[in-house]
């Protein structure tokens, strides 16, 4: 997958690899870490986590995971920061949005060449805590199993966030909605107070 160029110089090549093998089928829940705080997001109560990782410098998952009844399989819900210090220090507002979804295609080629029969609708904008995100979704197969899920993408001060819950096709709906939920309600303790709109 040929990885998709960023628009702001700022985000030049140092920015183009990132760990996109960490959207593996497991269930996995984040809170930034350094600045464990940035992330407030409250998981659905009949998750099961934190599993927690930390796969190189600047980055952190935690994972929550619901097992879905007389099956080995679950519903996951996934968040992780990358830490990139001064490196995206006094981004532009305006290119928030922008460097959102740009990072967020790199993250689902993630998930495309781990799955078969790969189909992604076209990503939207939307904010999150009141913070210019992108969002999309993508359905595929994995061992044989139908799967769909959500990711969304936002940058908050120096950190980019990634959210991401999937499924399979008996996943119960109400652990979707709950996972779901949980990120459209999250919020930051940003190093900025003002709200950003969220185009």
């Amino acid at each position: 997958m040929t990885r998709i160029p960023f628009k702001c110089a700022r985000w030049g090549a140092q920015h183009a690899c990132l760990g996109i093998a960490l959207f593996i089928i497991t269930t996995t829940l984040l809170c930034a870490e350094p600045g464990a705080d940035l992330v407030q997001i409250q998981p659905p109560p009949n998750f099961e986590g934190p599993i927690a990782a930390t796969p190189g410098a600047g980055t952190h998952i935690d994972a929550y995971v619901h097992r879905i009844p007389g099956s080995d399989r679950s519903t996951l819900l996934q968040v992780t920061t990358y830490d990139f210090g001064s490196k995206l220090e006094g981004v532009p507002k305006s290119e928030l949005g922008d460097g959102a979804e740009k990072y967020l295609m790199q993250f689902l080629g993630g998930i495309e060449r781990a799955r078969a029969e790969f189909h992604a609708a076209k990503p939207t904008r939307t904010a999150l805590g009141g913070v210019p995100a992108a969002r999309v979704e993508w359905t595929g197969l994995a061992r044989g199993q139908a799967m769909s899920g959500v990711m969304y993408c936002v940058i908050v001060d120096t950190v980019v966030v990634s959210f991401h819950t999937q499924g399979f096709d008996d996943s119960p709906v109400e652990d979707r909605k709950a996972a779901l939920h949980s990120i459209e309600a999250v919020t930051f303790r940003s190093k900025h107070s003002a709200p950003a709109d969220a185009r």
